[in-house]
């Protein structure tokens, strides 16, 4: 069976009747994430992003249901009172897009409908598109900041935080042109949101952060082997499935499709990201941490070549800075 957009929308719909139906708690429910954008899958696989609202703070806050093998729901859990002060969460980087974008599945006191009103009030505004984007760069800032009085910190540590502050920068950037990305679309798209800031040199730049700029497929496809090794570990060892190991279909077929048929560097990104985090929750796997230390130490990622890639970091947090300005200012 195909699964169009359409089909997947529907899939959704039937769902969130269900949850209406059996907890009666839930006041309005929207659908958010690719499917709003056109087809959610990569590689075969893809999620689909809901958020059920509810009237006091819920018991759990996010789980995954599985639609087929590769495709699942991915749904959040919110409590009612995060959605008070919509002028306020049109400039957080994150509620804001999504909000402004989200498809109400179930809204029967206009919950969702008021929260978009002032969601989208005055949006593109430019004072607007700046906060946004200034927070996460503040983020990101912040991070160089802090790594120019205290020495790095461990290695696993370190390259989780790197991480985050490099997804905040280019995350900046990506808001003057869309929503933010996500893991698996990230290193795949940032490349075409630069170019429509007319800021190509940014991805360029981009690889160069992650030492991916001259990495060979073979090498790609070898550590693609290591990450499966180590989810299969996760998934067999833990004492209880984690949100990581329920999505190793949505990751595993995506990063095997940008591998092979984009640009093998584009899966850098969702590779190195998900292998840390997979190396983080086996903290007492040494075989299964050596061959991940290898890794990133190919990429630079240690020693005196990472104090070379802080000193990157912060030339290219100020390309972002000047960058964000400059179209915030230009804007009508």
């Amino acid at each position: 069976m195909q699964f169009t957009p359409e089909i997947l929308r529907r899939h959704a719909q039937v769902l969130v009747e269900k949850e209406v139906k059996n907890n009666r708690d839930i006041l309005a429910a929207y659908l958010r994430g690719s499917l709003l954008y056109g087809s959610p899958l990569l590689g075969g696989a893809g999620d689909i992003d809901l958020v059920l609202i509810h009237n006091s703070p819920p018991e759990i806050e996010r789980e995954i249901r599985k639609l087929t093998p590769e495709i699942f729901f991915d749904i959040e859990h919110h409590d009612q009172m995060l959605y008070r002060a919509p002028r306020k969460l049109r400039l957080d980087p994150w509620f804001g897009p999504t909000l402004r974008d989200a498809i109400p599945l179930h809204d029967p006191r206009h919950l969702l409908d008021y929260t978009q009103s002032g969601v989208r009030s005055n949006f593109a505004f430019p004072d607007n598109m700046l906060a946004r984007s200034q927070q996460l760069l503040r983020q990101a800032r912040q991070f160089w900041m802090d790594r120019q009085i205290n020495p790095p910190r461990e290695i696993l540590t370190e390259l989780r935080e790197f991480l985050s502050a490099l997804e905040k920068a280019l995350n900046a950037v990506s808001l003057l042109s869309g929503p933010p990305l996500t893991i698996r679309r990230l290193g795949k798209d940032f490349a075409l949101r630069a170019e429509e800031v007319n800021a190509p040199g940014l991805a360029v730049a981009f690889n160069h952060l992650l030492g991916a700029a001259n990495l060979p497929q073979e090498k790609l496809e070898e550590w693609l082997g290591y990450w499966t090794q180590a989810m299969r570990t996760l998934r067999e060892e833990s004492k209880q499935e984690t949100i990581l190991s329920e999505q190793e279909a949505y990751f595993l077929s995506a990063m095997d499709e940008l591998i092979h048929n984009e640009t093998p560097t584009a899966g850098v990104w969702p590779l190195l990201n998900t292998w840390t985090e997979i190396i983080s929750l086996l903290p007492d796997k040494v075989q299964l941490q050596t061959v991940w230390i290898k890794a990133i130490t190919a990429l630079g990622f240690a020693g005196s070549d990472y104090q070379v890639r802080l000193a990157a970091f912060d030339s290219f947090l100020e390309l972002c800075e000047s960058l964000i300005l400059l179209e915030t200012e230009g804007t009508p």
